[in-house]
Parts: structure tokens; sequence; C-alpha cells
């Protein structure tokens, strides 16, 4: 079993070429209250810095590896949960309230909620960025399209069932909370989970925006016309997760520099 004995929530984090971000996330779950409760995984897709190595120095996380892609780092993590809920942060996200994760355990003792996900916030006093930050929370509640920097959280039973992440390469948080809500409740949390505005600031703020409202839209129409891509096939856990910095350090295959995304 990876991470801590019998725990109630099990915490999974893609990363790639994070190394100057993913500690802040990371210091940010240790300041959470129930902290105890969960298992930590962070799973590298195969960066080219010290991503696996500054994650694998906080004693609560375990690193494990595989290819590249967000939704398969996140169905790959889910593989070594070993807890009956699932949470699935964004390596750039950082948590202001000390007790968000006894608000999600608490949100799951309801048993007709199968999951659910937090208030969004861009990082950032820029007006613009409080205005994205607006829009954002007002979708989530009038269309229920919810984005995965909102720290979805689901039942681990009910993300088997559904299948968890389709591997689009765009929209797979959006898709699968439609497919969750098939399943049963899925509640909006107040708690905020806070996001970088780092691809704002690097794709311009008018590109970054047009980007996700073509990249919704696109996703809508490949849904309703039946067109949406099969499911990928899973990639096998690896025998011997990388639990410390001298371990992931050890990682010897070759990695590509990372490509832009946004």
């Amino acid at each position: 079993m990876v991470g801590r004995r019998n725990p109630k929530l099990t915490i999974v984090i893609p990363a790639r070429n994070e190394e100057h971000t993913i500690a802040s996330v990371l210091r940010s779950l240790s300041r959470q209250t129930a902290l105890s409760d969960c298992q930590v995984i962070v799973v590298d897709g195969m960066s080219s810095d010290d991503t696996a190595a500054v994650a694998a120095s906080f004693p609560f996380v375990t690193v494990v590896s595989c290819s590249p892609s967000r939704a398969g780092q996140f169905n790959y993590g889910a593989r070594f949960a070993s807890a009956p809920a699932l949470w699935f942060l964004h390596a750039d996200s950082t948590l202001p309230d000390t007790r968000t994760i006894e608000a999600l355990l608490a949100a799951l003792e309801d048993p007709s909620v199968v999951g659910g996900a937090f208030r969004f916030c861009l990082r950032g006093n820029d007006l613009f960025y409080r205005l994205v930050t607006f829009a954002v929370n007002l979708r989530s509640r009038v269309v229920h399209r919810v984005y995965g920097d909102q720290g979805i959280f689901v039942r681990t039973s009910i993300f088997q069932q559904v299948g968890g992440f389709r591997d689009l390469g765009f929209c797979e948080d959006v898709d699968l909370v439609l497919r969750l809500r098939k399943m049963g409740r899925f509640v909006l949390l107040p708690q905020v989970v806070e996001t970088s505005a780092r691809t704002w600031v690097r794709y311009g703020k008018l590109r970054t925006t047009l980007y996700h409202i073509r990249e919704l839209f696109r996703y809508e129409f490949l849904r309703r016309t039946g067109k949406l891509p099969p499911w990928p096939e899973p990639e096998e856990p690896q025998k011997a997760p990388a639990e410390t910095a001298s371990e992931a350090m050890n990682l010897d295959e070759k990695r590509e520099p990372a490509q832009p995304h946004l």
C-alpha cells in the first residue's frame, strides 16, 4: 500500500516540470487540520527538472511516475489510492482555508453525495482576474461546468464506476463531472481553491480566455455529436513507487523538455 494506513482521502497531484511550483501546494496541504487522514500522491509526468525530488522531500508525500498527460496522471495516481475518496488537485493550486479537507470529508458523510468541488479563485488583485473568478463560479452554479482547478473530489468506488478521466487532451475535468452528476449529488463547497494566473500572464489574458471558451465549445460539440475519442488503454502501476528524494533522483529515463500547455 502506498502512503498512510487506512486514510479517509487520497489526494492525487499531477506534475511535470513543476520544481518551482509543487512545494507551494504541498506546504498548503501541510497546514490542513485533517492531513493525518490523507494519503498524498504526486504523479510525476517524466519531468526534466527536480519536480520529483522536491515533492519527495515532503515526508507525507509518495511520488510515482508515468508518461505525461494530466488525465493519465490522475488515473495513474488513483490506482495507488487506498482511501474511499479521491481528491484531484493541480500543482499550481493552494488552499487558503486550513479546514478545507475537513469540509470535504464532512460533505461525503452524506451518502447521496458522490463528489464535489470548491469555489474557484484566480490568484492576484487584477480586476480582470476577479472577473474571471466571478464568471467561473457563476458558470459552475448555473450550467454545472466545473474545471479541475476547482479541486474535484469523488468517492473512489464512483470514480471506478464511471471509468475515471477520459484522456481527451482538453476538458477532461468537465467530462468527468458530467458523468459524476449522473451517479448522484455533486456539491459545490464554499471553501476556495486558489489557482495561479501564470497561464494568463504567459499567453495573455485575451488569448487564454478565448482558448478556454473555444475548448469548452469544442467539447460540447463533440459530446453532443457522439464524436469524443475512445478510452485509452490504462498504464500499469510501477512495482516500486519512488517515496524519497533519493529514489526520485535515481529515475534514469531520458526526459523530454516541457512543452507549453494552456
